[in-house]
């Protein structure tokens, strides 16, 4: 049953891996310079969706449980999400760096600090996904994953608010949509605790 259950985690990660391929591969050509600054935008456009689709699912995770019977195979499998979306976000890294490096465009320190710090606690979740690392970290290991998700989740949602505001993105505006029902969804499950504590 672990085995079938880590098989199946496995698989979400590689399916994310996939669709970044493919993706890639139908993408403007990197090769040519005249089409470059498409392709960085073009893959920098479904890194974030991607990585960001995978990160509100491992979001409402635990509050669908809390509040549904249906979501157990979510929760089972939130840390292979959680990895897809480390993924995802570790490629959109790469594309971030590329569009800076052939851009020119100038890096604000706000922008290091802040989306930086989304990199940093994402790849630190990563690495501290496993079981042994839980047990190494003890009582730290769940303030880290808890403020973690919570940031990452912010960061997105300024990005995306901020070019549905400026560019009049409708990708743009359906993320945010999406994120602040994956918060509603959180509140929900943590008004619905706290009732069934009290009542």
């Amino acid at each position: 049953m672990l085995l079938s259950t880590k098989s199946q985690g496995l698989s979400i990660v590689a399916l994310a891996l996939i669709f970044t391929a493919v993706a890639y591969a139908t993408a403007p050509s990197p090769g040519n310079p005249e089409t470059l600054s498409e392709h960085i935008g073009y893959m920098l456009r479904v890194t974030a969706r991607l990585g960001f689709g995978a990160l509100l699912l491992a979001y409402v995770a635990r509050p669908v449980v809390q509040l549904t019977s249906w979501g157990r195979p979510l929760l089972i499998h939130r840390r292979y999400i959680g990895l897809a979306a480390a993924a995802s976000l570790t490629i959109h890294f790469g594309y971030v760096v590329a569009f800076l490096v052939t851009s020119g465009q100038p890096l604000e320190w706000v922008t290091v600090v802040f989306a930086g710090g989304a990199f940093v606690l994402m790849w630190a979740m990563a690495l501290t996904s496993t079981g042994a690392s839980r047990r190494w970290l003890g009582s730290f290991w769940k303030p880290l994953h808890t403020f973690g998700l919570h940031y990452i989740w912010l960061i997105f949602m300024q990005t995306f608010i901020g070019v549905a505001l400026q560019a009049d993105s409708r990708w743009a505006e359906i993320m945010a949509v999406f994120g602040l029902v994956a918060l509603c969804i959180r509140l929900a499950a943590r008004s619905s605790h706290r009732f069934k504590r009290t009542a």
